[in-house]
């Protein structure tokens, strides 16, 4: 047996073994997917379905950064373990997150299992606070602040999934995380040169 696979016996036999500390080595690097740790998603579908809600928030997160980089034809083949793995976090969601961070990381996962290459990697950068963007006119490097006492950027929700993100925090009880969101799908001006962007798009750029 690989430590992986006897990491995974244990992972699943306790919420919160140290072996989940093992899971993540060996599926997550630098943030993002190794190469075939999708696999281990049907059994991700399955431990979490078994565990409590508060005691899948870490696994429902992880499964949410392997998902977001799993190829068209993987994400067929787990389309059911995906559809799973999103409906428990939609239960998470709507039941409570134990603290405004992993409320933020469970609406990644959410986004990563829908396949949204930008937002099921980047909306936790709400939970740092700031965002590196690039002035779309002058290509000035700026450093944008997401915290909301402390912004110039003008908040904007007139993006559907801005708006549905707003909402989601607002009724979590969540209001920073809320107007966090604004400021991520918000307008900026560059100090260099004065042109105004959007926060999102240069992300997205």
């Amino acid at each position: 047996m690989t430590v992986l696979e006897q990491a995974l016996v244990e992972a699943a036999a306790d919420a919160r073994s140290a072996a989940w500390d093992i899971v993540w080595h060996e599926s997550i690097d630098q943030g993002s997917a190794v190469a075939g740790s999708e696999a281990l998603l049907p059994w991700l579908a399955s431990v979490c379905g078994r565990f409590a809600a508060g005691e899948r928030e870490k696994a429902l997160v992880l499964a949410g950064l392997i998902a977001v980089d799993t190829v068209d034809g993987e994400r067929e083949r787990h389309a059911g373990a995906i559809a799973a793995l999103r409906a428990l976090t939609l239960e998470n969601l709507a039941a409570g997150a134990s603290d405004e961070r992993i409320f933020v990381y469970l609406q990644q996962a959410v986004l990563g299992f829908d396949g949204d290459d930008l937002w099921g990697r980047r909306l936790d950068l709400i939970n740092d606070g700031e965002a590196d963007v690039e002035c779309p006119s002058c290509e000035a490097d700026l450093v944008v602040s997401l915290d909301p006492d402390d912004s110039e950027i003008e908040p904007d929700l007139s993006a559907e999934l801005a708006g549905r993100l707003h909402a989601e925090a607002v009724k979590a009880g969540f209001p920073e995380v809320a107007a966090a969101v604004g400021l991520l799908f918000g307008r900026g001006v560059c100090p260099e040169c004065g042109t105004s962007f959007s926060v999102a798009e240069q992300l997205a750029a």
